[in-house]
């Protein structure tokens, strides 16, 4: 390493770099778009998703109390920005099976769906 100079895998977080950030350091008027499996991995395997959808659950449980309803509104709220449809609520409560602790698990489901990782 020369001295005042960081490669860029030296400083961006693993997961920028399986989303093909830019470096910063050179003018970029138009980012690529690419769709790779490292990015599909880094979404369901990451140390750094588990964590976000832990407190995510956590959040949810504590929040919405015994209401898993509520949990799952809340949750479409905060991941997606929006509401969930009818068909979308009634399938997150058939999989949380009354159990609260699933709730991490809905919070995986949601973080993996392309609405989530795509702007349209």
């Amino acid at each position: 390493m020369v001295r005042g100079y960081s490669s860029n895998r030296d400083v961006t977080p693993s997961f920028l770099l399986a989303f093909d950030v830019d470096d910063g350091r050179a003018p970029c008027p138009m980012r690529t778009q690419t769709v790779t499996a490292p990015q599909a991995l880094f979404l369901m395997n990451s140390p750094d998703i588990d964590r976000a959808c832990a407190k995510l659950g956590e959040r949810l449980q504590r929040e919405a109390k015994d209401d898993l309803a509520a949990a799952v509104e809340a949750a479409y709220r905060l991941v997606l920005s929006r509401a969930p449809s009818t068909a979308e609520r009634n399938s997150a409560l058939a999989y949380l099976e009354d159990e609260p602790a699933r709730l991490k698990q809905l919070a995986w489901l949601l973080f993996n769906l392309d609405e989530f990782v795509y702007v349209k």
